[in-house]
């Protein structure tokens, strides 16, 4: 926990510091790019969550209270499909004078709201679930070239190969006990292993 607030602390640290020096020095904001794979992945996800319709409510137990319930920290894969979802929360309804609604779907089914609502573990194998479903449906929307998808699946592979280590890495302490201890009980990244099409279904 103290290397967290330590973190957070050079963060806001760093914030007052180029606010007071704003005058003196103007800050130079970088734009990022984001690679095919990530914008791939984040797409995926928000679509899937507009086309079905998830509820904020819902939306909001995945995302977690801590972020680290049900996404790996730093994970090439979990990051896209966190800020996707967190996307989707904060998005305004579509609101008329007859209705208000977040997204076009008409939300997950009872089956799946059991599992939103259930324990932890559930809530990982749904999260594999849907990532996977909404995954395999953007690779069907754009209809890539053979080639192409190929590259792309074998990208996607890579990124889960480099989350699920960094997730073994904070299991035995490597990034400190907090994120160990937070990680202790996980066997799978979920968001890795639908990106992929790895592991049971959510069911089982």
């Amino acid at each position: 926990m103290k290397r967290v607030h330590a973190l957070l602390a050079g963060l806001f640290f760093g914030i007052a510091t180029a606010t007071a020096t704003a005058d003196a020095a103007p800050v130079i904001l970088i734009h990022r790019e984001f690679p095919e794979e990530h914008r791939f992945i984040f797409y995926a996800v928000l679509e899937g969550a507009y086309e079905e319709g998830l509820s904020e409510e819902t939306v909001s137990i995945l995302l977690g209270e801590k972020g680290t319930e049900h996404f790996v920290i730093g994970c090439p894969i979990c990051s896209p499909a966190y800020d996707a979802l967190r996307a989707y929360r904060d998005a305004p309804k579509f609101t008329s004078k007859k209705v208000s609604q977040k997204g076009f779907g008409a939300g997950l089914s009872d089956e799946e709201r059991a599992l939103v609502s259930g324990t932890v573990e559930d809530r990982r194998k749904f999260i594999r679930t849907i990532v996977s479903r909404w995954i395999e449906s953007r690779f069907a929307l754009l209809n890539l070239p053979e080639d192409r998808e190929k590259a792309m699946r074998e990208s996607l592979q890579k990124m889960s190969e480099k989350g699920t280590a960094l997730l073994e890495n904070f299991k035995k302490g490597g990034n400190g006990d907090q994120l160990a201890k937070a990680y202790a009980d996980w066997e799978f990244c979920p968001s890795c292993s639908g990106a992929t099409l790895h592991g049971p279904a959510a069911g089982e």
